[in-house]
């Protein structure tokens, strides 16, 4: 039943638009995948460092500040959700039917997950931690989690391509 819905998707994406593009634009492919690297440095630039942060480094920059920079980390990934599907749609055999790309969405949910469990509660308590102490508990689990999840799509990102179906 799966493999029907997802041979029915696989279909479908082929024929939009951006999947159209991609596929047939001499440089669509090579500029989408600078805006996604574009886009995962923005993400990993300021939501890995606030992480850090989180976890204990650098205790003399305030969090505040660090969280200032939050809005960048969010366009990164929007920039990155728009090229991955493009990216999907031009090839989807190339995804739909991919492990690598199973566990990278499983690191995305894992990821953001994280993130709302952490402004659901323990963001609170962080803003209301002294300067210079260290954060909570609760607060360094959710930077290490969050740390591990981008990494992890990160490697499973790169690992797409050598386990094509």
């Amino acid at each position: 039943m799966l493999d029907q819905v997802l041979h029915a998707l696989e279909t479908y994406l082929r024929h939009t638009p951006q999947g159209e593009f991609l596929r047939t634009a001499k440089w669509g492919w090579p500029i989408f995948e600078s805006l996604h690297f574009t886009g995962m440095s923005l993400l990993l630039g300021t939501v890995g460092v606030f992480d850090l942060r989180l976890l204990g480094f650098a205790k003399r920059i305030p969090i505040a500040a660090l969280h200032r920079l939050i809005p960048i980390g969010i366009s990164g990934f929007v920039i990155n959700m728009l090229t991955g599907i493009c990216f999907i749609s031009a090839t989807p055999d190339q995804y739909l039917f991919n492990k690598a790309f199973y566990w990278k969405v499983t690191f995305i949910t894992i990821a953001g997950v994280n993130v709302m469990v952490f402004y659901a509660g323990t963001f609170r308590r962080l803003l209301e931690t002294p300067p210079g102490a260290p954060p909570p508990l609760a607060a360094r689990l959710a930077g290490g989690v969050s740390l591990l999840a981008w990494i992890g799509v990160m490697s499973a990102g790169r690992l797409l391509t050598f386990f094509r179906p």
